[in-house]
C-alpha cells in the first residue's frame, strides 16, 4: 500500500476532529461555513462566487492540518470559494432546524446538501428542491452507475444525486467485544442485545437504520411490514433504553464514541469503522441489514444552482471519486471509481464494502417508506423514542 503515510489517509482525519469537536461546539453554524474554506486562487475571496455545502462527518478527504484537500481542488478548477462544513448529525435534526426557513422559501444558507434516502421525500414532496440541469453536468451524465436509476423517491434523479452508498450493522471495539463475550466478533443482535453489553451499546437516531435492523432481527421485511411490526420494533426499542441495556440514541457521533472506548458497540456504518483501523470490526447481522444512499440536493433558496451543479459534476470524475472512496470506505455510485480507487490502493479492493458484491448486497434491503404521510406519521413516533 506505499510507504507509512498512505496506509491509512482517513486516519488524519480522526485527530483533526478531535482536536476540534470542543472549538467546534462553541461556533454557530453560519460561522462554521464561512470558516471550512480554503481557496487559494489569486482572486481575492469576495470576488468569488461562493458555494455553502452541508454534509455529515467522515465524508470527505481531509490532511493531518484539517484541510478539505479535494474541495481545494475543485475551488481552484472552478474559480470560486467553496464553504464545506460537516454539520449533518441526522437527517431529522437538520430538517426540523431549518423547516421553519424552507415554509417561508427563506435561505437556509447552504448550495448543496446531503440527505439520506429514507428523508428524501419530505424535501421532494415539500418543494424544497431544484431539479438539476444534467447538461450542465457532463460526468454525472456519463459516470453514475445504472443501478442508481428507478429509486422510488426519485425514479430519474432528477432533484437527487448519489453522493455515497453503504451499509449499515454493528460495529463493535474488537478488545472490549472480547473482554465483555469472549468473541472478537458481533455477527448477531442476539449478541448485541446480550445482557452482559448492558449500558455498553449506542444506536442510531436514524429510524431506518435502528429501527430497520430491529425489524429484520424480528423476521419482518423492510418493504412490507405493517404500522403493527413498526410499533413492536419500537417497543423493543423502548425497553432495551428503559432497562440500560442501551445506553443511549445518538447521531453521527458514534463512530467517535467507540474509538474513545465509551462503548463496546453500536449500530453504525461500514465505511466509519473502516476509518477507525484494525482495532475495531463491522458486521452486518445475520438476521440483515440495511442499505442507504447519501444524496446531493441543491435547496431552493440557493442563489448559485449553476456553481452547485458543477462542484457535484466535479466530484463524478472517476480519478476524484476514487480519493474520495479510499478515504471514506463508502460504495462510490461512479463508473470507474473502482478501477481508479485500486491504482491508489491495491488493498481497497479487498474490502467487501467498499467494493461490495452480489452477495453483500443479498444480505441487505433498503429502508424507505414512499407513502409520505405514513412517513410522516411513523417518524412522529420515532421522535417520541428519542424524547424529542
Amino acid at each position: 500500500m506505499g510507504d507509512k503515510e498512505n496506509i491509512r489517509p482517513q486516519l488524519a482525519r480522526r485527530n483533526f476532529l478531535k482536536n476540534s469537536i470542543y472549538l467546534s461546539s462553541l461556533v454557530p453554524v453560519l460561522g462554521i461555513l464561512n470558516s471550512c474554506s480554503n481557496s487559494e486562487s489569486g482572486k481575492k475571496a469576495d470576488d468569488l462566487k461562493n458555494i455553502n455545502w452541508s454534509n455529515f462527518t467522515l465524508y470527505m478527504p481531509v490532511d493531518d492540518k484539517g484541510n478539505f484537500t479535494l474541495v481545494d481542488s475543485c475551488e481552484k478548477e472552478l474559480g470560486i470559494n467553496i464553504s464545506y462544513t460537516e454539520d449533518i448529525d441526522d437527517n431529522a435534526t437538520f430538517f426540523t432546524k431549518i423547516k421553519p426557513l424552507l415554509d417561508k422559501g427563506e435561505s437556509i444558507g447552504r448550495d448543496l446538501i446531503v440527505v439520506t434516502d429514507d428523508f428524501v421525500l419530505p424535501w421532494i414532496n415539500g418543494g424544497f428542491v431544484e431539479k438539476f440541469d444534467k447538461q450542465n453536468m457532463p460526468n454525472v451524465s456519463n459516470h453514475l452507475i445504472e443501478s442508481y436509476f428507478g429509486a422510488v423517491y426519485d425514479p430519474e434523479r432528477n432533484y437527487t444525486i448519489p453522493w455515497q452508498s453503504g451499509f449499515t450493522g454493528i460495529g463493535f471495539n474488537k478488545s472490549k467485544i472480547k473482554e465483555l463475550l469472549g468473541t472478537e466478533t458481533i455477527k448477531s443482535l442476539d449478541q448485541f442485545f446480550d445482557p452482559r453489553l448492558k449500558g455498553q451499546i449506542l444506536m442510531s437516531s436514524e429510524m431506518g437504520d435502528s429501527v430497520g435492523l430491529v425489524l429484520s432481527w424480528l423476521g419482518i421485511n423492510l418493504k412490507s411490514f405493517t404500522d403493527e411490526d413498526f410499533e413492536k420494533a419500537l417497543n423493543f426499542i423502548s425497553q432495551q433504553v428503559a432497562k440500560g441495556q442501551i445506553q443511549q440514541i445518538v447521531g453521527n457521533e458514534s463512530a467517535l464514541a467507540l474509538e474513545n472506548g465509551d462503548v463496546a458497540a453500536v449500530v453504525g456504518y461500514a465505511g466509519d469503522l473502516w476509518q477507525l483501523g484494525d482495532d475495531f470490526g463491522f458486521e452486518v447481522p445475520e438476521s440483515g441489514g440495511v442499505v442507504f444512499a447519501d444524496n446531493l440536493l441543491i435547496p431552493k433558496s440557493s442563489q448559485n444552482k449553476d456553481l452547485a451543479e458543477k462542484v457535484v459534476d466535479y466530484f463524478y470524475n472517476p480519478e476524484i471519486a476514487a480519493e474520495v472512496s479510499q478515504y471514506v470506505g463508502y460504495v462510490s455510485p461512479v463508473k470507474g471509481a473502482q478501477e481508479e480507487a485500486v491504482k491508489l490502493d491495491p488493498e481497497l479492493a479487498k474490502n467487501k464494502w467498499v467494493f461490495p458484491t452480489k452477495e453483500q448486497f443479498d444480505l441487505v434491503e433498503f429502508f424507505i417508506i414512499p407513502d409520505a404521510q405514513r412517513d410522516a406519521n411513523l417518524r412522529e413516533k420515532w421522535q417520541k423514542v428519542l424524547g424529542n
